[in-house]
């Protein structure tokens, strides 16, 4: 069971997620042979088959209008561990099989999306950023020259000099 933008689909499926630990344009080989790895975040991606019943074939036609409408993204919530997980996300293929019976019964089957979250599941603490050596920097939208910033241990404070 799965929803999409807040509607509860209970159309059989089978569901395949694989978490991407993407690393940002900087990452790769230093001159001294070791890779720097400046992790952006875990993105989480999710392929679903569904087994549609083929005498009841109506929300599995609502679905597939849903997840092919050219938007750019839908609102998931997915099957994570023994819990569920959250995520904006793009559609970005969606197929299946035409069936034609020697009875001349037609119908469709197999039906497959690849959904990819729009925003990293998962980003490194800031805590685990300092252990790990890393350059800790405050997230400002619009800093100027000059500009000084303190750690106060739970936010980010701009030094004012007098």
């Amino acid at each position: 069971m799965f929803t999409v933008d807040g509607v509860q689909w209970s159309i059989p499926c089978d569901i395949k997620r694989v978490s991407e630990v993407r690393p940002s344009d900087i990452s790769g080989m230093l001159l001294d042979k070791s890779y720097f790895n400046d992790v952006l975040g875990t993105y989480m991606q999710y392929e679903i088959t569904l087994i549609p019943d083929p005498g009841s074939m109506a929300d599995y036609y609502a679905l597939y209008e849903l997840l092919n409408s050219p938007v750019d993204g839908h609102t998931f919530v997915l099957p994570y561990n023994d819990s569920t997980v959250t995520l904006a996300a793009r559609v970005s293929q969606v197929s299946d099989v035409y069936v034609r019976m020697p009875n001349g019964a037609v119908y469709w089957k197999g039906v497959s999306f690849t959904i990819t979250a729009n925003n990293p599941t998962k980003t490194m603490s800031l805590s685990n950023t300092i252990a790990r050596g890393l350059t800790v920097l405050p997230e400002v939208t619009s800093p100027e020259v000059g500009d000084k910033y303190e750690w106060t241990g739970t936010t980010w404070q701009k030094v004012v000099e007098t």
